[in-house]
């Protein structure tokens, strides 16, 4: 009937389930903090051994991933030596020969270069999962698939600058293209950037493997 407001009535089926799990709540609370402590434990000694992490004091959810991303641009322009940087993620392919080769042959070392697989005219999300309540626009600007993308050092070094200033969105690849579009780097194409998991020839990255099917991958 209109004007009248809707209601939900929820029935719970195992009461006896749910008051145990409530009751252990202090129990998988110190179980967690346990089990983040040995993983802290294991980063630091892998830290240590091959120096190839690095620590920025950011808290680790899916929403902080862009200001942990804009960290560690920071720490790359304050303590590297580089022309282009590779932004991928721990659970991707990565072809490292065939990337640098593609640099060489395109020219793709020069200043103001993003080179990636982009999603053009993205919609944002109002509801669910990944809900966006802060950007006005219907659509995203073009941004790279998060699987991996190449920026040149100049366009590195505008991030770290405007760290502390660049506001953070719901996700790290539609952030960095909302701060793209501030000062419009050249975007270079390439599909082989793959944006799903799936395996092609001459493919630059894929995403989304277990460490074991990395390993056999490498095979």
């Amino acid at each position: 009937v209109e004007g009248i407001a809707g209601g939900f009535i929820y029935t719970i089926q195992e009461g006896e389930i749910l008051l145990q799990t409530l009751q252990s709540r202090s129990e998988r609370f110190l179980n967690h903090m346990n089990k983040l402590e040995k993983e802290d434990a294991l980063l630091k000694e892998e830290s240590n051994i091959y120096d190839d992490i690095v620590f920025v004091d950011v808290v680790d959810t899916y929403r902080n991933v862009p200001a942990k991303l804009l960290n560690f641009y920071r720490w790359t322009v304050e303590t590297a030596s580089f022309d282009v940087l590779l932004k991928t993620d721990d659970d991707c392919y990565i072809d490292l020969e065939t990337i640098f080769n593609r640099i060489k042959l395109k020219n793709l070392g020069r200043p103001n270069i993003w080179w990636g697989n982009f999603r053009l005219n993205w919609a944002v999300d109002r509801t669910g999962k990944w809900q966006e309540l802060e950007y006005p626009s219907p659509a995203y600007p073009a941004f790279a698939c998060g699987s991996g993308y190449v920026i040149s050092k100049d366009v590195v070094e505008w991030l770290a600058s405007n760290s502390e200033r660049l506001k953070i969105y719901q996700g790290e690849d539609v952030s960095m293209g909302i701060w793209m579009a501030a000062i419009g780097p050249k975007r270079y194409q390439d599909d082989l950037w793959l944006c799903e998991k799936t395996c092609e020839s001459g493919m630059l990255s894929s995403p989304q493997y277990s460490a074991q099917e990395l390993a056999e991958l490498w095979r």
